[in-house]
């Protein structure tokens, strides 16, 4: 019998509901595929048919929840915002989506979307990545930076984003306060070394 797109559909928001519920309860390492499996009532092979590792599965999650950031970060914006504003705002926005999976989101990162992880290993945490950065240099040539994907601007933002998530995924201070300072620090110097006169790098053009 061969099965609808729409059941496909069904089954795979069925798989990524009931990881969510596990994840969240039992945590991402005490969490196994088989556990999943049976939440949702589906054989093990199965689910290694929709997300080859639990991994994946965990990275899509993360993946949606950054997309659904990046739209409240749209929504909020006015336009007026300076350079460092309005990266604060993306990143905020992005954090305030991922709060749901900020106890295991360490793990999640390290395996996916860290900069030593391979593009084959995780395809769901380089999209991400990719749409996440897609927005980072839009937002730059607004304010008159013109950066290529690969350059070394770009993997400058990326280590310091890395390094914001991994401090917030462990910040028990009152509404992550400490990770709010971090966000703008951080940008702070992103934002003066991009745009010092000193600053020679292959595939960065400063718009003047």
């Amino acid at each position: 019998m061969r099965i609808t797109q729409e059941a496909k559909e069904k089954t795979r928001k069925s798989i990524l509901k009931a990881a969510e519920i596990l994840f969240a309860k039992q945590g991402f390492e005490k969490t196994t595929t088989r556990d999943i499996s049976a939440s949702c009532g589906i054989a093990k092979g199965t689910l290694f048919n929709y997300f080859k590792s639990k991994e994946t599965l965990a990275m899509t999650l993360v993946a949606q929840a950054m997309e659904s950031g990046q739209e409240m970060f749209l929504r909020r914006k006015t336009g007026n915002e300076m350079l460092v504003e309005e990266l604060f705002l993306f990143i905020a926005s992005e954090l305030r989506a991922l709060k749901s999976y900020r106890n295991y989101i360490g793990p999640v990162l390290e395996s996916s979307m860290s900069i030593f992880s391979k593009e084959s290993i995780c395809p769901a945490g380089e999209e991400a990545k990719r749409n996440h950065l897609k927005t980072i240099r839009k937002i730059l040539a607004n304010h008159g930076f013109e950066m290529e994907y690969n350059s070394i601007v770009i993997t400058l933002y990326w280590s310091l984003y890395l390094g914001i998530l991994a401090h917030w995924s462990k910040d028990q201070t009152p509404k992550q306060s400490e990770t709010l300072t971090l966000i703008d620090y951080s940008m702070q110097i992103f934002a003066n070394t991009i745009s010092s006169n000193t600053v020679v790098t292959e595939g960065f053009c400063c718009n003047e």
